[in-house]
């Protein structure tokens, strides 16, 4: 009898259980029918095939239409009115989602009986009308009058239908300005397919020089040959690789003695496969925290931040290699290092089980092996604070008899020795290297550790 009375609960309790899991779901079906039909419009986004979006602008109408363009098995949307120029994407999408889910906040009933009364809401002569055209059927139409007291709403119509006030939030998307629907790229090219670049500078001091990559680096070759900083290199040509309008001022490229950009402050030309045509960009004249700017593969004259700007105007102290080595401990052979008369020869010891640190020893003094990490490490971290050239009297002076002098031998065949000469002089030092024409400044600190460093690898040979 127990056991047959729990099974009869039981079974009321799941009973209970499913009718509530019924009855919440009716519910919600009833709710997102309810909320369906409060819509002020019911449409599919993927019909729409174009958008005109009509409103007054400093006192003048304005028109804007975008189209959508079938492409194969994909579209694009176009701008083709006041301009013809590609389209955003995410502003298409954000103004058909918001439109096709308007919902008002309150129906004005009878709005419509007293046709001078759509004058109060602005509606008689509409600022905005926004209209979505389908591929079939008749098209929606939005008119856009004046805000409610409050600000926290504005007063619409669908389809001449009646009166509606709808949440201010919405407005922002679906009154896309034309800048921000239009596409803001300047120049479309992959970084990595540009093989060389020219650089022209029309500051103080004009410069012109020229770059090119070789193998998987970048060299100066113009107006003399010398290594370039490949991080600052491929900065500058990963920013004109993304480049992108802040605003555009004038839609052709006519009339640039008023930008700055007859005579231009900057102007690269980059050079991608020997049968492609150059890529150019000029930079005119600032205002606003913003530069003018043309390039051969827009007809506009835009601007860009004043930021970037700074990044495109890099001159060539920017762009050379202000390293004093760049080494590779596994890729040495033979290392040298001379102090004061004395020198010491190491060459790499062969690798002791699972340890990625290299050991060095003297060939002629077997068994006293030695870490070199800090001496690599230093080198590596040291960059120039500036360069003087070589016939410099006080340089030549300096490294007339260098305090210290480091040969590194690489293993692979046919590539020249690096050959480091330092001295300090005062609260500096110099570095001359055999990569660089010019000799390197470098702080005096940087000299004080690799001399200690070869000093203490002289004493331990000699004793």
């Amino acid at each position: 009898m127990f056991k047959r009375t729990t099974l009869i609960l039981l079974g009321l309790a799941v009973a209970c259980l499913l009718g509530y899991f019924v009855l919440d779901h009716v519910q919600q079906l009833r709710q997102q029918a309810e909320a369906e039909r409060a819509k002020l419009f019911h449409l599919s986004t993927d019909t729409i095939t174009r958008i005109e979006i009509q409103q007054h602008k400093d006192n003048e109408p304005e028109l804007i239409v975008v189209q959508r363009v079938e492409e194969g098995d994909s579209s694009q949307w176009q701008i083709t009115s006041p301009i013809q120029s590609k389209a955003l994407e995410f502003p298409i999408s954000s103004l058909l989602n918001t439109f096709s889910r308007l919902t008002p906040e309150i129906t004005l009933e009878g709005s419509l009986d007293n046709p001078e009364g759509l004058a109060a809401f602005g509606l008689d002569n509409p600022n905005h009308q926004i209209t979505l055209i389908p591929k079939e059927g008749d098209p929606y139409r939005l008119a856009i009058g004046n805000d409610n007291f409050d600000k926290s709403g504005f007063y619409a119509r669908a389809n001449e239908g009646e009166v509606v006030l709808i949440a201010a939030s919405q407005k922002g998307s679906l009154l896309p300005s034309l800048l921000a629907l239009r596409d803001k790229t300047l120049l479309s090219f992959d970084a990595a397919d540009v093989g060389s670049f020219q650089v022209q500078l029309a500051e103080a001091d004009p410069e012109q020089f020229q770059i090119e990559r070789q193998g998987d680096g970048w060299q100066i070759v113009e107006p003399r040959v010398l290594p370039a900083d490949e991080v600052n290199v491929n900065r500058l040509l990963n920013t004109l690789a993304r480049l992108q309008a802040m605003e555009f001022t004038a839609e052709t490229q006519t009339d640039l003695a008023s930008y700055g950009l007859d005579t231009p402050s900057a102007r690269l030309t980059l050079r991608l496969a020997e049968d492609s045509d150059p890529i150019t960009v000029a930079l005119g004249s600032e205002k606003d925290n913003q530069v003018y700017v043309i390039t051969s593969q827009h007809p506009a004259v835009a601007t860009l931040l004043a930021s970037t700007a700074e990044i495109l105007r890099s001159d060539l102290e920017d762009l050379r290699d202000h390293r004093l080595a760049r080494l590779n401990a596994n890729q040495i052979e033979e290392i040298i290092l001379e102090s004061e008369g004395e020198k010491i020869t190491l060459q790499p010891l062969p690798s002791e089980g699972e340890t990625s640190t290299i050991r060095w020893e003297n060939p002629d003094r077997p068994g006293q092996a030695q870490e070199l990490t800090s001496i690599f490490s230093t080198l590596n971290a040291a960059r120039a604070s500036e360069f003087r050239p070589a016939d410099d009297p006080e340089v030549q002076k300096a490294l007339g008899d260098p305090a210290l002098r480091l040969t590194f031998r690489p293993k692979e065949v046919g590539q020249e020795p690096l050959v480091l000469s330092l001295a300090p002089a005062g609260l500096r030092a110099y570095a001359q290297s055999s990569y660089q024409p010019d000799v390197a400044v470098i702080d005096l600190a940087t000299f004080n550790t690799l001399e200690t460093e070869v000093d203490q690898l002289l004493t331990g040979a000699n004793s």
